[in-house]
């Protein structure tokens, strides 16, 4: 099976940063979480950005690159150890962080929206390459670390 990428996944990620602040302005009756309700999404807002700086760091660590290159290793410690993509965990994590702290209920789909395309479009191809660039390595790995949490 192969996948068409478009874009790259911080595209999307940013986007939906950029689509959650218009929707805070400019749909203002939609604005409906509330203090101290929204500070609840301060603990999602932090949980992603730690996960996405770890992952960050693990894979600069093994000199393993964060883009489609192709991957030098499988990186199974770490937060490795409980997610195959848990880059992809802060993102979502850090979105719906953000779109409770914005307060705008409808900001809410942003983080959906970005799931969908991860789990549909992006992880399939990395997975492809991973499978084929390691073989049975990697289908080990798979059968022992979930694809999100």
């Amino acid at each position: 099976m192969k996948h068409r990428i478009v874009s790259i996944p911080p595209v999307y990620f940013f986007a939906c940063v950029v689509a959650m602040a218009l929707l805070r302005l400019l749909a203002p009756r939609l604005n409906l979480i509330r203090p101290p309700f929204t500070l609840g999404g301060a603990i999602f807002l932090c949980a992603g950005a730690y996960w996405i700086a770890c992952t960050h760091q693990s894979l600069r660590r093994r000199a393993t690159p964060v883009t489609f290159a192709p991957s030098t290793c499988i990186i199974e410690d770490g937060l490795y150890h409980y997610s195959r993509n848990p880059m992809y965990v802060g993102f979502v994590s850090f979105l719906t962080g953000c779109s409770i702290v914005s307060g705008n209920v409808l900001s809410l789909l942003c983080p959906l929206f970005l799931f969908i395309i991860l789990n549909w479009m992006f992880i399939p191809f990395e997975e492809e390459k991973m499978e084929s660039a390691f073989g049975e390595k990697y289908l080990e790995y798979k059968k022992k670390v979930r694809r999100w949490l």
